[in-house]
């Protein structure tokens, strides 16, 4: 009854660290010469640089580039992001806070 107990007990902790050993990889491809960064001082004074994003279209992700905005009022811009949910990562659009 003891080695049975035993052996119960190894199998479960196996499983668990097999369960967390898991590892999600996430690759992106950036369309050749997409700027992914602010393309050098703002245009004007206060403006905030947005993006890029990513948009659903057709069945993939499609590149947004980013682009200079005037701020809203007391509003801050918060960046779009990757989140995951249960069908894989899925992109958060940016908006005005």
């Amino acid at each position: 009854m003891k080695i049975r107990s035993i052996l119960i007990l190894v199998t479960v902790l196996l499983l668990s660290a097999a369960v967390q050993a898991q590892h999600v990889r996430v690759r992106l491809n950036f369309p050749a010469g997409v700027n992914r960064y602010a393309p050098g001082p703002a245009p004007y004074g206060g403006a905030i640089w947005i993006g890029p994003e990513w948009e659903w279209r057709g069945g993939s992700y499609v590149h947004v580039p980013g682009y200079w905005a005037k701020p809203r009022g007391r509003s801050h811009w918060v960046a779009g992001h990757w989140r995951w949910s249960r069908h894989g990562y899925i992109w958060v659009p940016g908006r005005w806070r």
